[in-house]
């Protein structure tokens, strides 16, 4: 089997910084730089590690800049998640939109997710448009 778990908002809590970009005129940069104080959404969490533990494939694609890509492999790092398993993120200053970007990585994949773990609505829509099976972990209408 493949997973594929997104990363804000499924794997990390960033309530805490939703601030930045829920404005009239979006911060995206602060957003992604504080990720670095995201607490871990610990069920979501606990199910990648058991579908690794499992011998799945899992990998995490995040439409996060990879601006923060440094900061973004620690905090991988200090919830005992490989840093290994982040094998997207999105290109700095490519601002379309997450499922936009999602899509495209997922017809350039190699393979077939069997199931995505993802939050934000319009990406949860795009991979069960796609015949994805997609566990919507958090309502994400944003």
């Amino acid at each position: 089997m493949f997973y594929v778990f997104d990363l804000d908002g499924t794997l990390a809590n960033v309530e805490h910084r939703r601030h930045f970009v829920n404005c009239a005129k979006p911060d995206w940069r602060s957003f992604y730089k504080s990720c670095v104080t995201d607490t871990p959404i610990v069920p979501v969490v606990a199910a990648l590690k058991s579908h690794v533990a499992a011998g799945h494939r899992v990998e995490i694609w995040s439409g996060r800049s990879d601006e923060v890509k440094a900061e973004t492999l620690d905090w991988l790092e200090a919830q005992s998640i490989d840093p290994a398993l982040l094998t997207n993120m999105r290109p700095a200053k490519d601002y379309q939109p997450d499922d936009a970007l999602k899509r495209q990585w997922l017809h350039a994949c190699d393979q077939r997710p069997d199931a995505v773990y993802d939050d934000r609505n319009k990406v949860v829509a795009m991979w069960r448009a796609e015949g994805i099976q997609c566990f919507q972990v958090a309502p994400g209408d944003f």
